[in-house]
């Protein structure tokens, strides 16, 4: 695909997935998260929606202090860098991560500001983005999701990806979490 196609693509990709209503489309299931992955050319960003009982085991904000250092403690692992890795030949970084729910305070995530707050009836989420660049992108071949080793009640990631080769959906697991493109 012809990088200024691969770049439209990816554009329109997460122009789609940004909006509000889609992101909000997806059935909230616990122990699912969802996660888009546009390439474009050096840049990988993925987009990770989840609901909080599948990393932090409550969909509500912290009570306590034990809450808070679990919330902490999810926001550490996600901005770490180790819960996606890409091909280690391209030498990808991670360059921007940003992490948001409508019930944790930005500050517990790593962020500033305050949380927008939800009616207790809802089903809280996490939405957070993460954007590698890539030294070597001809050697970007895929991505390893490791976020079913720190988050033991996820079981599945229902993925979509915009890449070089177009367009595809998987799901992963634990025993099959690899995103090649």
């Amino acid at each position: 695909m012809p990088p200024r196609h691969a770049a439209a693509l990816a554009t329109i990709l997460l122009a789609t997935l940004a909006s509000p209503p889609v992101l909000a489309a997806g059935a909230h299931a616990h122990g699912m998260a969802r996660l888009e992955v546009a390439v474009d050319g050096a840049t990988i960003t993925l987009r990770l929606q989840a609901p909080l009982d599948s990393l932090l085991g409550f969909e509500r904000a912290p009570r306590n202090d034990a809450e808070r250092g679990l919330v902490r403690a999810m926001a550490q692992a996600l901005r770490s860098g180790g819960a996606f890795v890409p091909t280690p030949a391209a030498r990808c970084r991670l360059d921007q991560v940003e992490l948001a729910s409508p019930v944790l305070a930005p500050d517990l995530l790593g962020g500033v500001g305050a949380a927008a707050g939800t009616p207790a009836d809802e089903h809280a989420e996490l939405a957070g983005t993460f954007v590698y660049r890539c030294d070597e992108a001809r050697a970007l071949l895929g991505l390893d999701v490791m976020l079913f080793d720190t988050f033991k009640r996820l079981n599945r990631v229902e993925a979509q990806v915009a890449g070089p080769k177009g367009q595809s959906a998987l799901k992963l697991t634990a025993r099959a979490r690899q995103i090649r493109w």
